[in-house]
């Protein structure tokens, strides 16, 4: 079987390292996406020369940044490299021989190491053999921090390449000294973070054993002065992993660290989901502690276990606060995870969750509220807001004026925060590769999200058969899925619009799904913040939205795209005609859009409001 294969690459300051990294990718890679962590040099500069798909992102952990990394790439057969490694041209005939009849679900191939312009070809530094080319459907990142490994899933296939992955290392004694106290740093944490330990014996015998291992038993004494230096290095960078975290406990004794709890039950993505997997990949490890609690196989608990996050899978029914196992189940996990601070998505999780969080003691128990329905006035819900929850979190002045809507004392007004969604605009490119290219005179429509009633997908079946019947050719993508697909592909069918209508399903990379369109369209019938509109505009995109309270807190009618009244598909596919005419137009909306999410709703601006609200002994 012949495949694409997509490059992945993470960098930060990497101007000295990355072209012959880029070089030695040409006529191998069908894509090459470079996620860095905010370079101040030439890296993005460098990269754009080679038109690399350029991604900025918070470096959370090596681990983390390069799961997140692959979700970035349109092909899921990954070549994933260092910017200080080099296909050797032996190696690369091998890739290109797999591009031509994939096998297996992974290769592996040997690793040789370039330090002070000396390749080792001894120690435990060769044959380092490294698992970089694979199907990723077929596993994820794992291992401990910095040293990340590829774990693939139980059953998948693996064969060894021949030729080796050049890595230029260090150009000095210095370089390497450095590294060395900053990777046994985070691997201390990470084994502090496993729950091992440090005893004297360990620091004393473990670096010994590393040195006598390196230089003796694996011939290191071969490779002659260098041989003997990275010997030495190596026993040192053990000794220091171990000293530090053994003082990290001793620190921990003192202080402690409480952790935070996200706990998000839902089955299926939808913005909530990427909120909370955008706010944990965010947090630094060294600032926080944090775990999850989600529903099992989601897709929210596959992208954390991927990203190596812990947490625990549970499923969670409207009626769970009614289960006195599964209460007191919650609140051990809450206690023996010294939970400080504990945040709930969904009604049904706030419920069972901020029960169990009292019964543990869990001083901050917060509740992020994402939908626009008024919160029921019942017994159970006063009780809630007012005596278990400290806080809450609004995701718009719609979804707070709701909560209050059927009660205005449920809760002090005081007591609910709004904070946006935020979009990360480094994510939002012109440059992003299309998923689908449209014909000659075509304008192409789109919408994203779950294929539920209240998305009001059947009004925009309903737009596209009123624009049928005038003059233009018009194409609407749908992304999402959701148990309303059958009944909307009937629908299109029984319009006659099939044709002008392509269900994509569940679309990874969203980026490229609005590069793909003209024009974005959201019908709902309620949002509690219309994250879709947010990223359309991000991505210089005019939005015609329906007006539910929502959207007009996004969208400026007439500046950055057009509020119809509710379910009136007339007045939408009136916009949509005006639109369409006038390409000048969309672009000065495009443009408008794009300024005003960078002005109000990009990630960077509300994930500080998110952390301030969410930081232990913080109110």
């Amino acid at each position: 079987m012949k495949i694409k294969i997509s490059a992945v690459i993470i960098t930060f300051n990497e101007e000295r390292n990355i072209r012959p990294c880029l070089d030695a990718l040409s006529g191998l890679a069908d894509e090459i996406v470079v996620v860095d962590s905010y370079s101040t040099d030439r890296t993005e500069e460098i990269c754009r020369q080679y038109n690399a798909v350029f991604i900025k992102h918070k470096f959370t952990g090596h681990i983390q940044q390069k799961n997140w990394a692959i979700l970035q790439a349109s092909s899921p057969y990954i070549l994933s490299l260092d910017a200080d490694e080099v296909l050797s041209d032996e190696l690369k005939a091998s890739i290109l021989k797999v591009k031509e009849n994939w096998t297996h679900d992974a290769y592996y191939f040997n690793r040789l190491t370039n330090y002070c312009g000396k390749w080792i070809r001894h120690t435990s530094w060769y044959p380092s053999r490294k698992l970089r080319l694979w199907d990723s459907r077929m596993g994820s990142w794992g291992g401990m921090n910095p040293h990340d490994t590829y774990i693939l899933n139980r059953g998948a296939s693996s064969r060894y390449l021949t030729g080796d992955l050049l890595h230029y290392s260090y150009y000095s004694l210095n370089e390497h000294l450095v590294q060395m106290n900053s990777f046994s740093s985070i691997l201390a944490r990470s084994y502090f973070e496993q729950g091992r330990r440090a005893n004297i014996l360990q620091i004393t015998f473990r670096p010994f054993w590393r040195f006598l291992k390196d230089y003796i038993f694996l011939r290191g004494f071969l490779d002659g002065y260098y041989g003997f230096v990275v010997s030495v290095n190596s026993a040192h960078e053990v000794f220091l992993k171990y000293v530090k975290l053994r003082n990290i406990y001793i620190d921990e004794k003192r202080v402690g660290k409480e952790t935070i709890c996200f706990f998000n039950t839902q089955s299926i993505w939808g913005g909530g989901e990427k909120w909370h997997l955008d706010i944990i990949s965010s947090l630094n490890t060294k600032e926080h502690r944090f775990i999850y609690i989600s529903s099992p196989a989601s897709p929210l608990s596959l992208k954390l276990n991927a990203m190596n996050v812990s947490g625990y899978e549970l499923r969670i029914s409207n009626l769970s606060f009614l289960n006195p196992l599964k209460v007191w189940k919650l609140a051990r996990i809450f206690r023996k995870e010294k939970v400080g601070v504990l945040l709930s998505n969904l009604p049904s999780d706030m419920k069972v969750a901020s029960i169990a969080g009292k019964m543990a003691g869990v001083p901050k128990i917060l509740y992020r509220r994402g939908s626009a329905i008024p919160v029921r006035n019942s017994i159970m819900n006063r009780y809630l807001f007012r005596r278990v929850l400290t806080g809450i979190m609004a995701n718009s002045q719609e979804t707070r004026r709701t909560i209050l809507a059927n009660n205005s004392t449920l809760v002090p007004e005081d007591k609910i925060k709004v904070i946006y969604n935020g979009v990360c605009l480094a994510r939002y490119q012109r440059d992003s590769k299309p998923i689908y290219q449209a014909k000659e005179g075509e304008t192409v429509l789109g919408c994203a999200g779950r294929l539920s009633e209240e998305k009001g997908h059947l009004h925009l079946l309903e737009t596209m058969k009123y624009l049928k019947d005038k003059k233009g050719s018009y194409k609407l993508l749908i992304a999402g899925e959701g148990k309303m697909r059958n009944a909307l592909e009937r629908k299109a069918s029984k319009l006659g619009v099939s044709e002008q209508v392509e269900f994509l399903g569940f679309v990874e990379n969203m980026p490229s799904f609005f590069s793909s369109i003209d024009i974005f369209l959201l019908s709902s019938r309620f949002e509690g913040f219309g994250y879709v509109i947010a990223e359309a505009m991000a991505s210089w995109k005019p939005v015609v939205a329906f007006d539910i309270k929502s959207s007009v807190e996004i969208v400026e009618h007439g500046v950055t795209g057009f509020i119809t009244r509710p379910n009136r598909v007339d007045e939408m596919a009136s916009r949509v005609q005006e639109l369409a005419g006038d390409k000048e137009l969309r672009e000065k909306m495009g443009e408008m859009g794009r300024a005003r999410v960078e002005k109000l709703f990009s990630f960077e601006k509300n994930q500080k409001e998110v952390v301030a609200f969410i930081s232990p002994h913080t109110d």
